[in-house]
Parts: structure tokens; sequence; C-alpha cells
């Protein structure tokens, strides 16, 4: 089986609240909420964010805790927000995803795009941090995709629709969600795993501003809607998966210590999840390979 990873930042489950979820405001069918079925026989799941730490969950420590499988939070004793400090950047380098699955011949791809100014300046690469999946797609010596890639229809940009390139006067096509979704799955053709990473709704969440969350959350949910359109269930398993709550209670500005969201399609959809450690192992069990003890 593939594996097609959607990363989506501070998106929480919660009671759909008209003075405070956006995702009251979507249209009829819409996936995030508490709801009991998803479309096309998908799964939603809470996720545990805290994983026994006091405070708000953050996203180094959650992302970090996604993609190895190790208690990120519990390994430093806090939470903590922003890039991986140098203790989850060495959690990275030898238990990631990227890495792992790379050592044990499967072809992964990190999406998403990068401006210029990403490749022509070497500090970003050495003296600043990067984020948990940037980090880890570094680790593992995989190339990072360019605005040419957009323009070749090979990657995105964390605003798939490019409109926030086009308006700072980047030369670039605009996409709409199946665009994107038929770009994603063409990748599929060429690779094991995929990783598509959004971090607008985290960004919306932060601002207060109800508008802006709800372009968001329908923005990432039409992108959803149309993957599922594309996607080959039968070989590929799609996979929604957030790091904190946030943009589902736009009373406040922080993360919030509501369940992570979590919805799968595809084979194992109906299995138990319960914090942001299971992903981990349901990649590899999905995928054919066993987790042994050195992962």
């Amino acid at each position: 089986m593939k594996v097609l990873l959607i990363f989506i930042d501070g998106l929480g489950i919660a009671e759909p609240v008209k003075e405070s979820n956006p995702a009251y405001h979507l249209t009829p069918g819409y996936i995030f909420a508490r709801i009991p079925e998803l479309p096309q026989e998908g799964s939603c799941f809470p996720l545990d964010a805290t994983m026994g730490v006091k405070g708000l969950p953050q996203s180094a420590t959650g992302q970090t805790s996604l993609y190895t499988g190790i208690n990120a939070q519990k390994f430093i004793g806090k939470h903590l927000s922003g890039y991986p400090n140098l203790a989850l950047r060495k959690l990275l380098y030898k238990h990631s995803l990227f890495v792992i699955l790379k050592n044990r011949g499967k072809r992964c791809l990190f999406i998403n795009a990068f401006r210029h100014v990403f490749f022509s300046s070497p500090e970003l690469f050495t003296d600043k941090g990067l984020s948990a999946s940037s980090e880890m797609n570094r680790a593992a010596e995989l190339p990072f995709k360019s605005l040419r890639d957009i323009r070749n229809e090979k990657a995105l940009y964390h605003d798939y629709t490019n409109t926030e390139l086009i308006k700072k006067g980047f030369d670039l096509p605009e996409f709409d969600s199946m665009k994107a979704a038929s770009i994603i799955n063409s990748q599929l053709n060429d690779y094991d795993f995929i990783l598509y990473e959004y971090f607008l709704t985290d960004k919306a969440g932060h601002s207060l501003d109800m508008n802006y969350a709800i372009k968001e959350l329908q923005n990432i949910e039409d992108l959803l809607q149309s993957l599922l359109k594309v996607l080959n269930l039968n070989d590929t398993v799609l996979i929604a998966v957030s790091d904190h709550g946030n943009i589902e209670d736009m009373a406040t500005k922080s993360h919030t210590n509501h369940p992570a969201f979590l919805a799968i399609w595809g084979a194992g959809s109906q299995k138990g999840f319960n914090s942001l450690l299971d992903i981990y192992p349901f990649i590899f069990q999905i995928m054919g390979l066993p987790l042994s003890s050195n992962t």
C-alpha cells in the first residue's frame, strides 16, 4: 500500500459551535466535525496531543511525535512551539518517517515547494531552524521542491492555490483543489509515501479572524474532498492528521487542549487510534514493514 499523509497544522476536534468553530459554517457534509461517518467510508478519530505533559500542545513537539512515533513532549519534558530544538532534531535524524522508509527502500516525497530564497540562502540550512517536516526531509537527504516544480506540476505551495505567491508578483498558475489533488495523485505513480503540509489553518487560528478561519478550513476541506475523487483507495491510504487544536476554537488566540484531528480513508481506516504516537506504527503496518526496536 502507498500512503498519502496530509498534515493540517492546528486543527482540533470540537463541537461545531456557531460563535467559535468555523466548521459550523461549512457546507453540509463537511469533514471537520465530530460526526460518526465520513465520506467514502472514512473514519475520524480524536487524538491525545498532550500525552501526559502539562500545558498546551505545540507544533515542534507535536509534529516530532507524529513523524517519529516517540513522545517528544515527554522526551524534553515540555511542549515546544515553533521549530524543533537540537534534542528534537536528533530524534528526527534518527527515527523520522522519511529516514527510516528511505533506508528500507521506499520512495518518499515532501511535495511542498519552497521559494528561491530558501535555496539561495545557505544559512537556512545551517544556522536557522526549520520545521519538523523540513528537518525530516533534510535528515533523509531528500530534495526540496521549488517554484519550478509547481510550474511543472510536480509540487504544491503551502497555499496550494498559489494565490499568495501570485499576489506577491510570482509568475505561477492558479490552481483549484481538483488541480492540486490531481498533481498529488500523479506523483503517487513514482512514490510510496507522500507528505503535504498545510499550516495556514494554524495561522488562521491565531488570527482571531473568523472569516479567515472559515476560508482556510474550507480550502483544506476542498482539497480532501477532491483527493477522495481522484485517489485509488484500493492501493493508497489517505491520512489527514493534525498536531494540536487551534482553529476549532476562535474564542482564543492560543492553541487548545482539544483532541487533534485524524481522518483515514482506505485500508485500516477502522483501526483504533488514541494519540499522536499511533500514526507512525500504522504507516509501517499499512506499508507492510515491520516496526523493529531499531526503528
